[in-house]
């Protein structure tokens, strides 16, 4: 089996995954769609870019499609990443006419209350947002025969582990799916307390890949916009994701970008959520080449062909740093990662720091 013409799913989604041209599927997808299909609940551990979206979305539509299943809930940590869940399982079903939306605080909630008001066949949600509806009687979570939890582990640390809970609780599902890039104690936990029997899929932890080759440079911070420069001519000819530490020099790094004709474009905290999804719509559209992000952007946004990856300011710790450089490298691509290090704080070459940020390919080099 290694095209998805050999799984047996409605017609109408095989003929959308030939126009998204989706040919064979990746690992996760492989060995976890036949067991939604037959009506296991699935735990999978799967690194980042491996294309967990498709691995649930792809059966799941499915089978509402065929009249197996009522209506399926997907629980994701973030904005960005429920918006994209929603556009992936909307092209997976533009033959199919599931209704499909999202909602997600950053936005009013009057207009998500009237689309509430029909039918909705999948419905992306970030857990705050969704607890509202439920309060004001606008989503009763028993219409959901199914839960997806995405991200499932970064859900919990970003603290919403009681939201996921009462979720859960409320929903009283006949299925239950959780998607995740570890299955640590936390994540298991929740698992055992409300699947009573699942199929775990791990997949190889190969965040990083071996398309992605790493390049640290030790740069004076005054040298470190003029590096940057270098980095997206040569890396970075058609789009370049840049990752800095605060909201605010991420616009600042814009500016300067725009200035010098780079088409640069922002993603941070302070930005409204349209204008986040609208510099997100830009950049994935290639009108714009840069998108410089702080880390609202490292982890769970698809985001394909991005040649290179520019550390600016260095990760704080070594998982962060793994999901920034695996925007890039993915489904098969080539991609570069490059890591400013400054001498001045510590992180040199001999420094026990940096290298543990670096499971492949790591070297330093102190020019091109």
């Amino acid at each position: 089996m290694n095209e998805f013409e050999s799984f047996e799913f409605s017609p109408q989604i095989k003929r959308a995954l030939k126009d998204m041209d989706y040919r064979n599927p990746t690992e996760v997808q492989l060995r976890t769609i036949p067991l939604i299909l037959d009506g296991y609940n699935v735990a999978a551990k799967s690194y980042t870019g491996s294309g967990k979206t498709a691995a649930f979305g792809i059966p799941l539509s499915s089978l509402i499609a065929d009249g197996k299943k009522k209506s399926v809930l997907i629980v994701g940590p973030t904005r960005e990443l429920v918006v994209q869940v929603k556009e992936e399982l909307r092209n997976i079903n533009r033959y199919t006419k599931l209704r499909i939306f999202a909602v997600y605080g950053g936005h009013g909630i009057e207009g998500e209350i009237k689309i509430l008001q029909g039918k909705v066949d999948m419905l992306c949600a970030t857990p705050g947002r969704l607890l509202d509806h439920i309060e004001r009687g606008t989503i009763n979570l028993r219409d959901f025969d199914t839960v997806v939890l995405d991200e499932a582990d970064r859900m919990l640390d970003m603290g919403f582990v009681d939201d996921v809970r009462r979720i859960l609780a409320k929903a009283n599902a006949k299925s239950v799916h959780l998607f995740s890039a570890t299955l640590e104690e936390n994540v298991i936990s929740l698992i055992k307390d409300y699947v009573q029997d699942y199929e775990t899929v791990t997949i190889k932890d190969n965040l990083l890949g071996n398309n992605i080759i790493e390049k640290n440079l030790i740069v004076q911070r005054k040298n470190k916009f003029r590096e940057l420069i270098n980095c997206i001519n040569k890396f970075g000819k058609n789009r370049a994701l840049v990752f800095v530490s605060t909201k605010r020099y991420a616009s600042i790094l814009t500016e300067k970008l725009n200035r010098r004709g780079y088409r640069a474009v922002a993603i941070h905290g302070d930005l409204s959520q349209k204008r986040r999804e609208i510099s997100l719509g830009e950049f994935k559209s290639g009108r714009k080449r840069v998108l410089v992000a702080t880390d609202v952007a490292a982890r769970g946004l698809q985001i394909d062909n991005v040649e290179c990856v520019v550390n600016y300011d260095a990760a704080n710790d070594a998982d962060t740093h793994k999901h920034r450089i695996g925007r890039t490298g993915r489904m098969g691509n080539k991609g570069y990662a490059i890591t400013f290090l400054d001498d001045s704080s510590g992180a040199g070459p001999h420094s026990s720091g940096p290298k543990e940020f670096h499971g492949i390919n790591y070297y330093i080099e102190r020019g091109y």
